[in-house]
């Protein structure tokens, strides 16, 4: 199989040629330390690793950025519209006051959405969905570098821009204070990204990505009445929108949502954080109606254990949630830059050994 049609493949639940690869970010500066340059194409990288596809971004002969830095907030409008390097990311800024680490990675101090008088915030801080320029911009590099990988847009359902928008504690406060505040913001983040998936579905993109975490290892960071109220009417503006197949993201415990989230009606759920969810349940008990990705260590296995304790854990996850196809092995977030250059490379190469279809049950004991 060609590496667009194993991703495809297993996104439909049923089994590829081998298990594909594919992450939803790998970080800019890892990307220069395993390629030894800045000097490659999105396919070199895949090429390198003997992933399947790409989406994010990257740094195409520029100086490397950390891992947030594309989600930057006032004066974000003309580098949205003209990206100076390749991106995939269609993403709204935050609307928040930002600050930055001596590492160049971005944070939010305060979110500002915080009142009705800030809606007017909007205006300032979000692009034109409709202006032409981005789309034409990555058209040319869809055209450029795609080749026989599988592309995704990354995109949000506008719930991540809601909670840092807003911030944890206002959104706590403003569900009882302001509860139509809540929806209304939630609302227009959600209205925006449809309105760039509806461009978007035009273009030769394999799938979406969305990226709205909504949990911590614990528990969701809201109760399955809030979820039902709040948040799941207006992801599917967005989850309506799409005309391919899609991938949600959040890190964390989803067991107590994933019933209702289920209702969206995504082809894949990732990371399957192993702090949170136990992958083999997840398997048992949705793996006949999504796609699992994910759920390779990122806290200790891809950046502080030895390579062997890699090659262990991407069999073990092949054993478990191989079976029958339906997986996409990645890391349980994203491959960033303080990620062992080593332990990605152990990645690569336990993946090429396990995960053939037939699966060999000697090999993956």
């Amino acid at each position: 199989m060609k590496p667009r049609e194993r991703i495809l493949t297993a996104l439909k639940r049923m089994t590829p040629d081998k298990v594909p690869w594919i992450e939803n970010d790998i970080e800019e500066g890892l990307q220069e330390k395993i390629m030894g340059t800045t000097h490659f194409t999105p396919g070199e990288l895949c090429e390198k690793l003997g992933m399947d596809g790409f989406g994010y971004h990257f740094p195409t002969g520029g100086k490397t950025s950390a891992g947030q830095a594309f989600q930057a907030a006032v004066g974000f409008k003309e580098s949205y519209y003209y990206p100076q390097k390749v991106t995939f990311d269609f993403v709204p800024p935050w609307i928040a006051e930002m600050g930055v680490t001596e590492d160049g990675r971005t944070f939010i101090k305060k979110g500002l959405l915080t009142s009705p008088d800030s809606l007017k915030l909007f205006d300032e801080y979000l692009p034109d969905p409709d202006h032409p320029a981005r789309y034409e911009r990555v058209a040319n590099w869809l055209a450029e570098y795609k080749k026989d990988y599988a592309v995704f847009a990354r995109v949000r359902l506008g719930s991540a821009s809601l909670l840092e928008s807003m911030g944890i504690i206002e959104f706590s406060y403003n569900l009882y204070d302001q509860p139509d505040l809540v929806k209304e913001v939630h609302r227009r983040f959600s209205e925006w990204s449809a309105k760039v998936v509806e461009h978007l579905n035009q273009m030769d993109f394999d799938f979406y990505w969305a990226n709205d975490d909504l949990a911590d290892t614990k528990q969701p960071w809201m109760s399955k009445a809030v979820y039902q109220e709040f948040f799941l009417p207006y992801q599917k503006i967005v989850a309506n929108a799409m005309k391919k197949p899609w991938v949600f993201h959040s890190d964390g415990n989803l067991f107590p949502l994933l019933d209702d989230l289920i209702t969206l009606g995504m082809n894949g759920i990732h990371p399957i954080q192993p702090a949170a969810m136990d992958i083999a349940q997840m398997k048992a008990k949705y793996g006949d109606r999504v796609c699992i990705l994910g759920n390779i260590d990122l806290d200790y296995t891809l950046t502080l254990s030895p390579p062997e304790e890699v090659d262990r854990e991407v069999k073990e996850r092949i054993a478990v949630a191989g079976q029958g196809g339906g997986y996409i092995i990645t890391s349980a977030n994203s491959l960033t830059d303080y990620c062992k250059v080593e332990n990605v490379r152990a990645m690569a190469q336990a993946i090429k050994k396990y995960g053939n279809y037939p699966l060999n049950p000697n090999s993956l004991k």
